[in-house]
């Protein structure tokens, strides 16, 4: 059983700055230790190059950086479109969105528009760290004040909604709790720098995090090639798992395919696999020895649902 969404990989130029960056603006602090190494498995078994790597513990997610050794130099960032497919960031939620805002601004990122309303009541803005990766920031007015930041969903670009609902419901065995058609409208398009946006969302809860999936239906999301673990930006969605083989199998039967065999540690073992569109998905589960990279193990594993439960 899949109990949660585990950690997104983040492949960047400049693990330091990332560090900071993400620390500053998400709250998010090194793990101590060997818990980045031992999540690290996949990345050595099929990488084809050396790397670094840094685990950030957030409240109630982690996130995983990766600076390969590039032998031909580092790849420039490139400002990647909102409609991507694939991965295309996670988010980030406080009572007030101007303290992230300010922290963007502080940590050399920018907003792609100013904080603005979508007609819900809350603050929304994406911002672009300084490689260009997206994070969403987010201000909840009913959310406790004072409440430290914390981690809301991971987004999810598809091109066909209906075969990402059915596939990702069925591997974590949940139903979405929102589903929706937006836009055009000028504030939609002002927050995602785009025109004439017209899009279709779904919200699945997957444990301690919501997975978002977004279908662009104008402009329509750009074909993408297939996607190496360490092409810059967003690699792979990281999912924790109580039963690795069962987990994996189901993965296969709903149309998705594995990559690699299980990959063992004394920590953890992992596989790594794709959903029927290509975007790569780690399965891991923790071994004892490995009990403290749990989401369980976090500061707050349940804020997201607490602070829904108080709207």
């Amino acid at each position: 059983m899949i109990k949660g969404i585990h950690h997104v990989t983040l492949v960047v130029c400049d693990l330091d700055a990332a560090q900071r960056y993400y620390g500053a603006i998400a709250g998010m602090k090194p793990l101590p230790g060997a818990g980045a190494a031992a999540l690290a498995v996949v990345d050595r078994q099929i990488g084809g190059m050396g790397f670094d790597h840094c685990l950030l513990a957030g409240r109630n997610g982690y996130l995983l950086l990766v600076a390969p050794h590039w032998t031909a130099g580092a790849p420039a960032p490139v400002a990647n479109p909102i409609n991507r497919p694939g991965i295309r960031h996670f988010c980030v939620q406080n009572h007030d969105v101007a303290p992230l805002a300010t922290a963007v601004a502080a940590q050399g990122g920018s907003l792609i528009a100013a904080p603005l309303d979508l007609g819900t009541g809350n603050q929304y803005a994406y911002a672009r760290d300084p490689e260009d990766n997206i994070m969403e920031i987010e201000g909840l007015p009913y959310a406790p004040v004072g409440e430290p930041t914390w981690l809301a969903h991971v987004a999810l670009v598809t091109r066909d909604m209906d075969a990402a609902v059915t596939f990702y419901s069925a591997l974590f065995a949940t139903e979405p709790n929102s589903r929706g058609r937006f836009g055009p409208g000028p504030q939609l398009d002002r927050m995602g720098g785009l025109v004439d946006a017209q899009l279709e969302g779904a919200w699945l809860p997957a444990g301690n995090l919501q997975l978002e999936l977004w279908q662009f239906h104008t402009p329509t999301s750009p074909t993408e090639p297939a996607r190496h673990p360490f092409d810059s930006g967003y690699g792979r969605l990281c999912l924790e798992s109580d039963d690795l083989d069962a987990d994996a199998a189901r993965l296969v039967a709903l149309g998705g395919a594995l990559l690699t065999e299980s990959l063992e540690s004394d920590r953890l073992r992992a596989i790594l696999g794709s959903d029927p569109e290509g975007n790569l998905i780690e399965i891991v589960e923790l071994r004892t020895a490995g009990a403290a990279l749990a989401i369980a193990a976090l500061a707050d594993p349940d804020i997201c649902a607490r602070v829904e439960a108080g709207r």
